[in-house]
């Protein structure tokens, strides 16, 4: 049996480690670039059991808003080589850190100046967000019913992947499962959520809770077989992670895990 408690602290430790890693490349590499940049999601929310966070699956989510609308990279050779220099400079910098590590965690970056200006856009609240760098202003939230629309038509949107599950997955094995795993996480993660903002008074809340709370209000609403698929998901990746991504059973739970929580969070939103 793991011991979680050392786990999650070493994983945590990781956490803070990479976040001032990115802080120090950013500020050199693409400061004079950058507006503001924030750290937001389950990497940063308070971890109370092991599906609050899982190494490799969860990943650190850094929004930049920068001073102008070009691109980060514009794609040719040159903001190639750009990039992987930024790369290997943020590995370089955890390493140097921190060179005893459970996990170098996975960073998902994105610029937010386009996605600020779409309809459909929920920005997070000032208290559930670690900023990095800069003054984040203050954020204009869509109505609790505009959230709940946002968030129905977006676990609407998951047929088109959920349909196509099957004829992608039934000549893979192993490693070649990591693909599809990569692709639910975003699409596992916020599915209950988007799920329980219909029926709570505050959509923005139900945002901000950690996967155990999550969890325990599935149960508390009776959506125990999403529940129980919610939680293997994340506990098979727990299990992916210990065999160093090697186990294939791991890998076929995560994915049956994440199938089911997907496919049914939107029956149940349909019923609603």
């Amino acid at each position: 049996m793991p011991d979680w408690s050392d786990l999650q602290k070493r994983a945590r430790s990781d956490v803070d480690v990479a976040l001032n890693a990115w802080v120090e490349v950013l500020r050199e590499e693409l400061g004079r670039r950058i507006k503001y940049a924030y750290a937001k999601g389950s990497a940063l929310k308070k971890w109370e059991s092991p599906i609050d966070y899982v190494p490799t699956l969860s990943d650190i989510d850094i929004h930049i808003m920068l001073d102008d609308d070009d691109l980060l990279f514009s794609g040719t050779s040159e903001s190639f080589d750009e990039a992987m220099h930024i790369s290997k400079r943020y590995e370089d910098e955890f390493i140097r850190l921190k060179p005893e590590h459970l996990h170098i965690p996975r960073s998902q970056i994105m610029t937010i100046n386009k996605l600020t200006t779409v309809v459909n856009y929920v920005p997070p609240r000032t208290q559930d967000i670690h900023v990095l760098i800069g003054e984040i202003p203050h954020p204009e939230f869509p109505t609790n019913d505009e959230i709940r629309e946002i968030d129905k038509q977006n676990l609407m949107d998951y047929d088109k992947f959920i349909q196509a599950l099957p004829r992608r997955i039934f000549d893979r094995t192993g490693l070649d499962y990591w693909t599809i795993v990569r692709e639910m996480t975003w699409r596992v993660s916020p599915c209950p959520v988007r799920l329980l903002t219909q029926i709570t008074d505050s959509p923005l809340d139900v945002w901000s809770w950690n996967r155990t709370t999550i969890n325990k209000e599935l149960l508390s609403h009776d959506y125990n077989e999403i529940s129980t698929h919610y939680r293997d998901f994340y506990v098979s990746g727990w299990n992916l992670f210990l065999s160093a991504f090697t186990n294939s059973e791991a890998y076929r739970n995560c994915i049956i895990g994440g199938y089911y929580s997907l496919v049914k969070c939107r029956e149940e939103v349909q019923q609603l």
